[in-house]
């Protein structure tokens, strides 16, 4: 995928104010078919359905939900409408708002989408009375069950990648902004590229300019609007960090922190609960639940409940922390000659 700008493009390319619900939504349905990123999102997983089985969701969500936003290189740009940023009744009142010439085209590039899902696309593709309605109320209750509650969790992510995105415009102007997403995307005045993306072809912007949106659920690459005449986004992972299961701390940061408890912060960039980040990291909750309330008490950490459960993120501090120190050390590593 490759984006063609114009000196226009660059001073109406922005960040979002805050995440946009219906590109959680939808990449939320896509983390629940595709089944990715277990270490993510295997307890999220695990939890939501569960909670559709008991709340008898899982019927309406797969035969309504699943086939109009499917785990493909598609699904429909209407289910992603700009005031997505604006809240989940805003959104849901765009979507119910779609032209029915619109709504069949986009229908349409979705083909059949798996047996018995035929019908129920017709449905919606003829624009029959009530299907819309239905769509709406099924993402409506979906997203009180699967992403609702973890809110809190999905905005302290995308807040802290906005933060980061925000100090690189400041510190190196638009040509800084868009040289930050990489290797996600690659950025060389007037292209930028998106080499994971599943769709080799060529986008215009011709002076609208682009809004980069972080996502929580955004995994396996960035996203973008299918239809070339819309304004375009382009939705991106949030920024993660690696485990530390799969990377110790940097020395200068366990020197600062102690090593445990650098581990403790680099394991809740990728978010979870006091259990998960005691299995993870190979101890006691007692010993995760004494760490986690000093890096809570010193800003860098967020931890907001959840119904039954503690969710931990960084905080933008934390964030700006564990970016800066690894930044440190990979400069380290380049000069050192020893």
């Amino acid at each position: 995928m490759r984006i063609h700008f114009t000196r226009a493009d660059l001073a109406r390319t922005h960040v979002v104010e805050g995440p946009d619900v219906m590109w959680e939504v939808c990449g939320s349905l896509q983390a629940l078919q595709g089944g990715y990123g277990r270490r993510t999102f295997g307890t999220w997983c695990h939890r939501v359905r569960r909670d559709l089985h008991r709340t008898h969701l899982a019927g309406p969500v797969g035969g309504r939900l699943f086939p109009v936003a499917p785990h493909a290189a598609y699904y429909p740009d209407l289910l992603t409408p700009v005031e997505g940023t604006l809240g989940l009744e805003e959104a849901l009142e765009a979507i119910l708002s779609t032209p029915r010439s619109r709504l069949r085209q986009e229908i349409d590039l979705l083909g059949g989408n798996g047996p018995g899902h035929g019908a129920w696309l017709d449905d919606l593709r003829s624009a029959r009375t009530g299907a819309l309605v239905e769509l709406a109320d099924t993402m409506r209750a979906y997203h009180q069950l699967a992403v609702r509650p973890y809110w809190p969790a999905i905005r302290a992510r995308v807040e802290s990648d906005i933060g980061r995105r925000r100090q690189a415009l400041r510190e190196g102007g638009v040509n800084g902004l868009l040289g930050s997403f990489h290797p996600m995307m690659r950025w060389h005045f007037p292209v930028l590229e998106i080499p994971g993306h599943p769709s080799d072809r060529d986008i215009h912007l011709g002076g609208r300019g682009l809004l980069l949106i972080p996502s929580y659920f955004a995994y396996l690459h960035p996203a973008t609007i299918f239809n070339p005449d819309l304004p375009q986004a382009v939705v991106y992972p949030a920024g993660r960090v690696p485990e530390a299961s799969q990377a110790r701390p940097g020395a200068a940061l366990g020197r600062l922190l102690g090593e445990t408890r650098a581990a403790v912060l680099q394991a809740v960039a990728v978010g979870g609960t006091t259990s998960d980040l005691a299995r993870r990291l190979g101890v006691s909750l007692s010993t995760i639940s004494h760490h986690i309330a000093i890096l809570r008490d010193a800003g860098l950490i967020i931890s907001q409940r959840n119904a039954a459960v503690v969710l931990h993120t960084l905080s933008p501090v934390g964030a700006a922390l564990l970016t800066n120190g690894k930044r440190h050390i990979d400069r380290g590593r380049t000069t050192d000659t020893r």
